[in-house]
């Protein structure tokens, strides 16, 4: 009979945790945005919609472009059930054609508690150099100074009073440098791996210090050669007061292509070095108006470039910009930028240092 009590206790235990379980609900908050931009552009850049650098031109025979778009119109799901969390995003930023935008997957990854930890899983930001100059320009000054995108991994990572620490290992995504079809960090059979260690402290301002590193192997078999891309980066962002914020970036790396740096230059197998940063202030007097300012460089070593015909070895940006909100989740928005990318081994009558002053317009609804 003592048995079958503790029987009869386990199941109607069992049949209790699965109620429970069958009681917790799915709830998902959508979010996103349309948004239209149009952009002024005194010489053509690398992409028209946004910019990354400016394209050679012959000298003072810069073209003016202007560009209207609506792709970086975002649409994204946050859930949750219990404990779990997961987020999915796409913005319309796909290849196709300008009026029949295809969507593309920005996000979509789960988070989940595991004790004191807490697990990622999906396609979500990098962990280097996580934050995020406030521009108009889609591109958010990559290849100027600015690093870390997106891509599938996997993290474990927690917060613990004013320390935070992550680790994630995420897809190898490299190039092709031998020609054989096949990604070179996919050839190596490794993930690259991302770490990050961060602090934030209270000392007047609002402080928060991080440093993140970044390490990839790749194998080029048809060369019987390996090489590898790999970062060192440092973040700072004050919290001068309630209105005033300052941010800021560095890094130092090899064969940065893939993760926004190197003015995306091709890498080498021998290695591509460089380094950049970029500042930004954010202040918003009123909650109806905000304003950003700041610059971005992107340097390549010379030495790496060699001869390579129109190599893009140095990339600067300021840039200013002034949203207001018309009402309730309207904004309108316009940004004055100037670019100049330094090209080595510009041919002739090509100039050594195109510029472009970027005049863009916004009005983004938000939901």
């Amino acid at each position: 009979m003592k048995y079958l009590q503790i029987l009869i206790a386990a199941l109607l235990s069992g049949v209790m945790v699965g109620s429970a379980q069958a009681e917790e609900e799915t709830t998902v908050d959508w979010y996103g945005y349309f948004k239209l931009d149009m952009a002024h552009d005194s010489a053509v850049s690398s992409n028209g919609n946004y910019i990354l650098y400016v394209a050679p031109h012959g000298k003072g025979n810069a073209v003016s472009t202007l560009n209207l778009t609506a792709r970086q119109s975002r649409f994204g799901a946050k859930v949750k059930r219990g404990p779990m969390r997961g987020v999915l995003e796409f913005d319309f930023y796909g290849s196709s054609p300008e009026n029949k935008n295809a969507m593309m997957l920005r996000k979509a990854y789960v988070t989940a508690p595991l004790g004191a930890l807490f697990l990622e899983a999906g396609q979500t930001t990098d962990l280097i150099s996580p934050l995020v100059p406030s521009t108009l320009n889609y591109s958010a000054m990559w290849g100027v100074g600015n690093v870390g995108y997106r891509r599938p991994q996997i993290k474990v990572y927690q917060n613990k009073g004013p320390f935070y620490w992550a680790v994630a290992l995420s897809r190898n995504l490299s190039g092709d440098l031998d020609g054989d079809g096949l990604d070179d960090g996919e050839a190596s059979g490794l993930p690259a791996v991302q770490a990050r260690v961060a602090c934030n402290l209270d000392l007047g301002v609002d402080l928060s210090v991080g440093t993140s590193v970044h390490y990839g192997r790749c194998d080029c078999p048809n060369e019987d050669n390996s090489y590898a891309n790999w970062s060192l980066n440092g973040d700072i962002k004050v919290g001068v007061n309630k209105e005033l914020s300052l941010l800021a970036e560095v890094y130092t790396g090899v064969n940065m292509n893939q993760y926004g740096g190197a003015i995306y230059n091709a890498g080498l197998i021998d290695g591509l070095q460089s380094s950049g940063g970029w500042v930004n202030a954010l202040y918003r007097p009123v909650e109806s108006w905000q304003f950003s300012a700041g610059g971005g460089l992107d340097q390549v070593r010379k030495a790496d470039l060699g001869t390579a015909a129109l190599a893009r070895q140095r990339n600067a940006v300021l840039f200013a910009n002034g949203q207001y909100q018309i009402y309730s989740g309207l904004w309108a928005g316009f940004e004055v930028s100037h670019w100049t990318t330094h090209y080595l081994n510009a041919g002739l009558g090509d100039a050594s240092d195109p510029s472009d002053l970027r005049l863009q317009w916004s009005l983004r609804g938000d939901f």
